[in-house]
């Protein structure tokens, strides 16, 4: 009876085993199986953040290497001098039109630049026509030599009036404020004294207007006779009034 009863126990024991074993290993199996599936997931996602990763460095140093490629400077120097005789030019403006940076030339026109392959020198002075010139793009040497000439220009200016006072009410109160004594007054009416004037005027020679007619006159003259003897001045009043003054100031004696 008790082995019928051990052996009975062993075989539900048995069956139990059969039953629960199976569903055990499923479950690891399963387990490994996501384990597994989970890994890989867990190395193609780190596979392609470095992928990415690789990428954005790679682009970046591409970026940085055409950044950082470095760029030829080209050293300019010459002189500025003046287009009719070739003298030397001081404190000319020498700049770039890229950025408007420049230099200036020094008391012997000389100056000196960097600048860049293609970029367009301009030289500007007061009263002179301002010129530029290109930095060629096939230079053997980072260098270049120029001599850079200017011609003169004029520049009109409107015309102007300095005034000691800066607006009309204020010229009258500093006007009123003179207070002329009788004495000024005196000299003032003594200086436009019409015979003081006359005297002045004598001792002032020909005005322009006087000169240019008295020569217009003569060239009249020179073209009326031209070809043929002019007429003799012995019969001429002025040519004897101017005789006779000769003799009274004794010019003739000298």
């Amino acid at each position: 009876m008790a082995m019928t009863s051990s052996s009975h126990h062993q075989s539900f024991y048995s069956t139990w085993r059969l039953r629960i074993t199976p569903n055990w290993n499923f479950t690891l199996l399963l387990n490994l199986k996501l384990r597994r599936l989970r890994n890989l997931l867990n190395m193609k996602w780190f596979t392609t953040i470095g992928l990415i990763f690789a990428f954005l460095l790679h682009a970046k140093a591409q970026d940085s290497t055409e950044v950082t490629q470095p760029v030829e400077v080209i050293q300019i120097s010459g002189m500025v001098v003046t287009g009719d005789s070739l003298a030397p030019l001081a404190y000319a403006t020498v700049f770039r039109s890229r950025d408007l940076r420049g230099t200036m030339t020094d008391v012997n026109g000389f100056f000196s630049i960097p600048a860049l392959a293609g970029d367009t020198i301009t030289v500007s002075s007061v009263g002179y026509l301002t010129q530029a010139f290109a930095v060629p793009m096939d230079l053997e040497l980072p260098r270049m030599n120029v001599v850079q000439p200017l011609g003169r220009d004029t520049v009109s200016l409107e015309e102007a009036f300095i005034y000691p006072w800066p607006t009309r009410e204020r010229f009258r109160e500093e006007f009123l404020q003179l207070q002329l004594s009788p004495d000024a007054y005196m000299i003032a009416q003594e200086r436009l004294d019409p015979a003081a004037l006359y005297d002045r005027l004598m001792e002032v020679g020909r005005d322009g207007e006087e000169v240019y007619s008295y020569t217009v006159q003569q060239q009249a003259q020179q073209s009326y006779y031209a070809g043929q003897l002019p007429p003799m001045n012995i019969f001429n009043p002025v040519a004897w009034a101017k005789f006779i003054d000769a003799l009274r100031n004794g010019s003739l004696k000298r």
